[in-house]
């Protein structure tokens, strides 16, 4: 009597393959969502020097920084873009990834570039998000 080989794989080696694709794949997530939320920061980090940059020109135009209000929201992108970038009312000239942007002016010789994540609407900042901070010298606070 013959015996037939069989090929191919047994249920409890194909159980193992996918288990290990399965935590390989979960490890791939959270490094993907750890690099895309690096990468915003890293946007809005070069929007508020951006806008240093401006607050720079605007001062050198007027005598005095642009302040406005505080915390951010998306009110205060506007009277950023309008003020220190002379866009258009409705011209969206910060776009930073979801991230919201204020100057707060200390006596008009300083001011500080707060930001922070947006929420889902994109109106005010989400619950608990970090605010960064950079002031008029380029030095980073609350990072």
């Amino acid at each position: 009597m013959k015996k037939k080989k069989i090929f191919g794989f047994s249920l409890i080696e194909l159980l193992v393959v996918v288990a290990i694709i399965g935590a390989l794949a979960a490890i791939g997530t959270l490094s993907y969502s750890g690099y895309t939320s690096s990468a915003k920061k890293s946007a809005a980090t070069n929007t508020m020097q951006t806008i240093g940059l401006m607050q720079a020109e605007y001062y050198s135009l007027t005598g005095s920084y642009y302040g406005g209000e505080c915390p951010p929201t998306d009110e205060t992108v506007e009277g950023i873009s309008q003020s220190l970038f002379d866009a258009a009312e409705d011209e969206d000239v910060i776009d930073s990834e979801n991230y919201l942007f204020c100057v707060v002016t200390d006596d008009s010789e300083s001011y500080i570039v707060k930001a922070c994540e947006g929420d889902k609407d994109g109106t005010a900042c989400k619950t608990g998000a970090t605010i960064l901070e950079l002031n008029a010298k380029g030095a980073k606070t609350n990072w």
